[in-house]
C-alpha cells in the first residue's frame, strides 16, 4: 500500500514566482525513482525475554518493514551474533515470507561478559548505509562471572546540534544539546555559553534525558563554548561548532497536524539564497515543496500539513537557487494512527505449580494479521515499560542514527509534553540522509547484492570452453536431506557455462547428487562449482567497547531472580541428562502409539511434527495408487479445503488463500507434487489456515507430503550409485519451541521444570476467517507471576503491542 499516494503539496512562499530550474525537476524525479526502485529496509525483532544464560537458547521474530509498509521486496534474512570482543558465535539464515521470520540462537555454554550483540539485515540492506542495521545487545546473566551490581564509569560527555546544521553569523540560531555518559546513557547537565572573550552569554540547563536547547544569535569571526557541570558536579569546558560568516537558517515547529517552519537568510549571503527551495520528504518520498522568494526579504515562513501523512520521520532539507542543500531538520510526525488493538483475553488463569492457563487473541476487524507471543516469568524477566518495541522501532529508531533512550516513551501516551521532548530527539540524533549530488547527476545507488528470490542453485562449468556446452544440456539434482528423504529439481542451461535454479527453501546441509543430462561425462572433464546464493556474513563484528557490561541498581530485583532460577537449572541438569539417557537406553512402557504417531515421528520433524492436523497413511492404503495424483486423492477428504483438477494443473483454496505446499518439508509448486507419483508417497499432512505450521505460518493452510523411506514398501527411489555429489548449505535449521504437555506420562514431565520461558509462538496469524487463536500452556515449578507479551503487525502496516501480567 503506497502511503505516499496523492501527498505532494507545491506552496509558493511569499507569493512571488520564478522559474523552477531544470536540475531542480531532476532531483524532484530522482527521489521518485529511488522511492520506488530502492527502497530502505528497516527491522525490528521480537525476543521471547531480555535475558539470557550461556547454553540457554534465545527464540526471535522479525519483522520487514520498508517505509510505512511491511517490506515485499526482500526474501532473505541473516541475523550475526557476537560477543563482547567481536567474535562471531553464531550466524543465521532465515526465507522471509508474509514480511517477517522466525528462528533461535542456541547460545555457547561459555560467553565472555555480560551480553551478546545481534546485528540483523537482509541482502538488500547491504546495498546501503550499515548504521540502519538492527543492532541490539542481549543482556546475559553468568552465574560464575557476575558478582551483582557494577560501577558506572565516571566520563560524561556533551554534544551540539545546531538547527538546520549551522551556526550562521547574525541570525538567531536555536542550539540543542545532549549530555550522555560512557554507555550513552542519558545525565543532568547545566552551564553557561560564553564567547571567546569569556563573556558569559547565558545559561542552559537539561530539559529532559539529558537533552535540552538554547537560542543564539553569533557574532561573525567568534567562537562559543560551555563551562557545565555533569551529574557528579565535575566541571566540564567544551567548545561549540565553528560559525559560518553568511549563510541560511531552517527552523521548525511541531505543531498538532502541522509542521511550522521558518528560513532566515543573511544579510550578505551569495545571491543563490535569495531564492530557496524547500522540500518535505519521508522514507524518499516527496510529499511538500514550497518556492521561497527572499529577494527583498530576509525571512519567511510556512506551514506544513501533515495530518494525511503516516506518522514517522519526516525531513525537511533547504536548497539554494543552484540546488545545493544549505540546511536540514528532522521532524517527527505523529498522527496517531499507527496502531491496531488485537484481544488478549486470558480464559484460564493458573499461576500454581504447572497451571493450565488458556488465553485466546481475537482481532476484530478483517484484515490478515501477523503476531507473535511470549509467555515468561514476570520476576526473571527485566522489562523496562519504556524499551525499544515494534512501536518504536519501526516509527522512530530504524529511521534515526544512535542510541534513544526510552524510545517507547514518545509513543506510551499523548501528553503535549512529549511532542517537545520528542523534537529534541530529532535535534540530537542524525537520519537518513539523501547523497544530494548524487540525485543532481542522475547517479542511482550501486547494487552490489542485488534482491534474491529465496535460496538458489547456481552451477558453474569451468575448465571446458562454455561453446562447447550443449544449448539444450541440462542437470539433474537429487537433494539428499538428513532424514534420508530427496528431492529431485531440474537445472536448466542458462548462458555459457552456467546453470541454475532459483526460488528454493530448504534447511540444514543437503547432500548433492548431480548428472549431466546430454553430456554425462561433462562432469569428468570440468570441474563444477556450487552455490546457493546464501550471504556468508563477516569472520568478526566489531568489538563493542562502549557497551555496558554491569548492572544499575534498579536491575536487582530480576537479577536475583535469575541467580535463583540458573542456580537451580544448573542443580536440575545432571538429573535431566540421566533421564534423557536411561530413556535411550530403555524401553518405556506407555500408552500404545497409534498409526498416525509412528506415522509422525518416522516422517516430520521441527514445526511439522505434532499438532492438529489431518494425517493420511498411503503406505497402508490399498486404494491410494490408483490415484493419479495426490491432489485426486485429497479431493473431497479435508473439510473446507476446495480442489480443482480440471485443467493442466490443479488448483486449490482454503478460506480464501491458497495452501502452502511442502514436500519433505521443503516448499515446492504444484506442479512438483503433481510430478511426484502417488506410489512414491508415504504419508500426507493437512494444517488448517492460521495453524502457525510451515513457512510463514500457512496463512492459507499448509499440505506436507512425505515420500517413502528405507523400509516402506514400493519405495520407488532412483539409485545413487556412482553419481557425482557435493554438499549444499541450506537455511539455518528450524527448531520449534518445546512445550510440556503435563496431562501425558512422559517421563521426562517428572523433572523439575524451572524455564523462564513458558511458552513462544512465533506465528500468531488471524484473517478475516480465522480471527480468534486460542493458546494453551502450562506454568512450571517456580513462576508466580507471568508475563505476556503480544507484538504484531497487519497487513495495511498497522503495529501492535499488548503486555498483560497473570499473577
Amino acid at each position: 500500500m503506497n502511503k505516499f499516494r496523492f501527498l505532494f503539496i507545491i506552496v509558493i512562499l511569499p507569493f512571488l514566482v520564478f522559474p523552477v530550474l531544470s536540475q531542480a525537476q531532476k532531483i524532484d524525479s530522482m527521489m521518485n525513482i529511488y522511492a520506488n526502485g530502492y527502497p530502505q529496509e528497516k527491522i525490528h525483532i521480537h525476543f521471547d525475554k531480555t535475558i539470557y544464560t550461556p547454553g540457554s537458547t534465545i527464540w526471535f521474530k522479525a519483522y520487514i518493514f520498508a517505509g510505512p509498509d511491511p517490506s515485499t521486496f526482500s526474501r532473505n534474512f541473516y541475523l550475526e551474533v557476537s560477543d563482547a570482543d567481536g567474535n562471531i558465535l553464531q550466524h543465521r539464515s532465515e526465507p522471509i515470507t508474509e514480511s517477517s521470520t522466525a528462528g533461535n540462537i542456541d547460545l555457547p555454554q561459555t560467553i565472555k561478559g555480560n551480553h551478546v550483540h545481534i546485528r540483523a539485515f537482509t541482502t538488500w540492506m547491504l546495498n546501503f548505509d550499515t548504521a540502519f542495521f538492527y543492532e541490539k545487545d542481549i543482556r546475559i546473566f553468568n552465574r560464575k562471572g557476575d558478582s551483582g551490581i557494577a560501577s558506572v564509569k565516571a566520563e560524561r560527555r556533551i554534544q551540539f546540534f545546531p538547527e538546520g546544521g549551522d551556526l550562521v553569523a547574525g541570525l538567531e540560531n536555536m542550539v540543542a544539546f545532549k549530555a550522555a555518559d560512557l554507555y550513552g546513557l542519558p545525565i543532568a547537565v547545566k552551564g553557561i555559553l560564553r564567547n571567546a572573550s569569556g563573556k558569559d552569554l547565558l545559561v542552559f540547563e537539561s530539559e529532559h534525558d539529558g537533552m535540552g536547547r538554547f537560542p543564539v544569535t553569533p557574532v561573525k569571526g567568534d567562537s562559543l563554548y560551555v563551562v557545565w557541570k555533569d551529574d557528579l558536579g565535575i566541571e566540564h569546558s567544551t567548545g561549540l561548532p565553528s560559525i559560518k560568516p553568511a549563510g541560511a537558517v531552517l527552523r521548525a515547529i511541531t505543531a498538532k497536524e502541522k509542521i511550522l517552519f521558518s528560513i532566515a537568510r543573511s544579510g550578505d549571503a551569495d545571491p543563490e539564497y535569495k531564492h530557496l527551495t524547500i522540500i518535505g520528504h519521508m522514507h524518499q518520498h516527496l510529499v511538500y515543496k514550497a518556492r521561497v522568494n527572499l529577494e527583498d526579504n530576509f525571512m519567511s515562513g510556512g506551514t506544513i500539513p501533515v495530518s494525511q501523512l503516516p506518522s514517522g520521520v519526516l525531513q525537511l532539507t533547504l536548497f539554494t537557487s543552484d540546488d545545493r542543500p544549505v540546511a536540514e531538520r528532522v521532524v517527527f510526525v505523529n498522527n496517531h494512527e499507527f496502531r491496531f488493538s488485537p484481544n488478549l483475553k486470558v480464559v484460564t488463569q493458573n499461576v500454581n505449580k504447572r497451571g493450565k492457563n488458556t488465553i485466546e487473541v481475537e482481532v476484530p476487524d478483517t484484515l490478515r494479521a501477523n503476531l507473535s507471543l511470549a509467555v515468561t516469568d514476570g520476576d526473571a524477566d527485566g522489562v523496562n515499560a519504556n524499551d525499544d518495541n515494534i512501536i518504536s522501532r519501526l516509527l522512530l529508531t530504524g529511521d534515526i542514527r544512535g542510541y534513544v533512550h526510552d524510545p517507547y516513551y514518545y509513543f506510551a501516551k499523548e501528553a503535549d509534553s512529549l511532542i517537545q521532548q520528542l523534537d529534541l530527539v530529532m535535534m540530537t540524533h542524525g537520519w537518513r540522509r539523501f547523497k544530494w549530488e548524487q540525485l543532481a547527476r542522475g547517479k542511482t545507488p550501486v547494487i552490489k547484492y542485488p534482491e534474491q528470490d529465496y535460496l538458489s542453485i547456481k552451477v558453474d562449468v569451468l575448465g571446458v570452453d562454455p561453446y562447447k556446452i550443449a544449448k539444450d544440456e541440462s542437470l539433474n539434482l537429487i537433494l539428499n536431506k538428513k532424514d534420508s528423504s530427496t528431492q529431485m529439481l531440474f537445472l536448466p542451461h542458462l548462458s555459457g557455462s552456467k546453470f541454475g535454479v532459483s526460488g528454493l527453501i530448504f534447511y540444514d546441509s543437503v547432500r548433492t547428487f548431480y548428472q549431466f543430462n546430454t553430456n554425462r561425462n561433462l562432469s569428468n572433464e570440468a570441474a563444477i562449482t556450487f552455490s546457493t546464493g546464501l550471504y556468508r556474513g563477516n569472520r568478526s563484528a566489531k568489538p563493542l567497547t562502549a557497551a555496558y557490561g554491569g548492572w544499575a541498581a534498579n536491575d536487582s530485583s530480576f537479577l536475583t531472580r535469575n541467580r535463583f532460577l540458573a542456580d537451580e537449572a544448573a542443580r536440575i541438569q545432571p538429573t535431566l541428562d540421566k533421564k534423557i539417557k536411561t530413556l535411550a537406553s530403555v524401553t518405556v512402557v506407555g500408552r500404545t502409539k497409534t498409526d498416525a504417531q509412528k506415522l509422525d515421528e518416522k516422517y516430520t520433524s521441527g514445526l511439522f511434527s505434532g499438532g492438529d492436523a489431518y494425517s493420511y497413511d498411503l503406505v497402508n492404503d490399498p486404494f491410494a495408487n490408483s490415484y493419479t495424483d495426490i491432489f485426486a486423492y485429497l479431493q473431497g477428504k479435508v473439510a473446507g479445503l476446495q480442489i480443482s483438477t480440471i485443467g493442466p494443473t490443479p488448483s486449490m483454496s482454503w478460506r480464501g488463500s491458497t495452501p502452502a505446499l511442502y514436500l519433505n518439508e521443503m516448499q515446492v509448486d504444484v506442479s512438483a507434487i503433481q510430478s511426484t507419483p502417488v506410489t512414491d508417497i508415504a504419508m500426507v499432512k493437512v494444517f488448517r489456515p492460521g495453524s502457525g505450521i510451515g513457512f510463514g505460518g500457512g496463512g492459507g493452510g499448509t499440505i506436507a507430503i512425505y515420500t517413502k523411506k528405507g523400509g516402506d514398501e514400493h519405495r520407488n527411489d532412483p539409485s545413487l550409485k556412482g553419481l557425482e555429489h557435493t554438499l549444499l548449505t541450506g537455511y539455518s535449521p528450524v527448531r520449534e519451541f518445546p512445550v510440556p504437555d503435563y496431562s501425558d506420562g512422559n517421563p521426562l514431565n517428572e523433572i523439575e521444570d524451572v524455564r523462564s520461558t513458558l511458552y513462544w509462538k512465533p506465528y500468531v496469524l488471524t484473517d478475516k476467517d480465522n480471527r480468534k487463536v486460542t493458546i494453551q500452556f502450562y506454568n512450571n515449578d517456580v513462576s508466580k507471576k507471568l508475563r505476556i507479551v503480544l507484538e504484531g503487525i497487519n497487513e495495511d502496516g498497522k503495529l501492535s503491542r499488548i503486555v498483560k501480567i497473570l499473577q
